[in-house]
């Protein structure tokens, strides 16, 4: 396969700023609507949200990976998009999560250097990453 093929499974990091602070029904109704989505497209991954900022790692196909991440540059609720990382991989890390999402208390319990990391934005990205990556070694359903 080239590297623009569009079925290339590849994975997608990046995080970014919140525009505003994310209240719980506004969580709710992100995760809902990106839950639904993203089985739809067969992307797996994780979401971050913390401290005013958000973390995410995607997987699945090329063409879809990109075109979501178009749309969430775009997403009004995210401002200072940094991509950490777009690559090919040859298996899911997330094989079984159409979206599995962390929130503040969760964080604080699993990964709790986190929302410290998040402060550092763009500083701590190979970090950030690592941790992202550790949840599913310990949290497969």
């Amino acid at each position: 396969m080239s590297s623009d093929d569009p079925n290339q499974l590849v994975e997608l990091s990046y995080v970014s700023k919140a525009t505003h602070a994310m209240g719980l029904s506004s969580l709710v109704h992100l995760f809902d609507v990106s839950y639904k989505w993203n089985q739809d497209h067969e992307l797996t991954g994780v979401l971050f949200y913390e401290n005013g900022h958000f973390s995410q790692i995607l997987e699945g196909r090329r063409e879809d990976v990109l075109f979501l991440w178009e749309n969430i540059q775009k997403d009004y609720r995210h401002e200072i998009l940094h991509r950490i990382e777009l690559g090919v991989i040859d298996q899911r890390l997330f094989p079984n999560w159409a979206l599995r999402f962390y929130g503040g208390d969760q964080i604080a319990k699993d990964v709790p250097h986190l929302a410290g990391l998040l402060d550092g934005l763009p500083s701590h990205d190979v970090e950030l990453l690592r941790i992202m990556r550790s949840v599913a070694n310990g949290n497969e359903d």
